[in-house]
């Protein structure tokens, strides 16, 4: 009687241990041809944004408000992985990522100005290998790279 409650006692810390051991880091999205440009973007900044698809030319704007010392670095890995997951949709062909954030102005007033734009043309957005996105530099492998004074270096 002793032992078959020490097996079941044993068989429940067992059971609540391995269910709190579950995984809980964020899984990445499924993109499937149902997923759309907006799923993807929302799954990945919190920002407001807006998309232009026309025929396969995307343009994603993105307004960050909370702009703040090493937001370049977080522009960079977010649009990495904006990047990889429309590269697993068929119908984008060229897609950009344009940076919007408030800026002061000699005036002392704050303006939504663009600090950060990355555009892939066709040909070059296929030849990356997006599987290894966190790895990549977009400054040195989109076509077109620019970024405002204001994000430095």
């Amino acid at each position: 009687m002793i032992l078959k409650r020490l097996f079941y006692m044993f068989l429940l810390a067992t059971l609540l241990l391995s269910a709190c051991g579950k995984n809980t880091a964020p899984k990445e999205a499924a993109v499937d041809s149902n997923t759309s440009i907006e799923d993807i973007v929302s799954a990945t900044v919190k920002s407001k944004f807006t998309v232009e698809d026309t025929k396969g030319i995307v343009t994603i704007s993105i307004q960050d408000d909370d702009v703040k010392q090493g937001s370049k670095s977080q522009m960079l890995k977010d649009s990495a992985k904006i990047f990889a997951e429309l590269s697993k949709l068929k119908s984008v062909k060229t897609p950009s990522i344009i940076w919007s954030a408030p800026l002061t102005e000699p005036g002392g007033a704050e303006d939504m100005n663009e600090v950060l734009n990355i555009y892939f043309s066709e040909e070059d957005f296929r030849k990356v290998n997006w599987a290894n996105y966190s790895q990549l530099n977009l400054e040195s492998i989109a076509s077109h790279y620019h970024q405002n004074e204001a994000l430095g270096q």
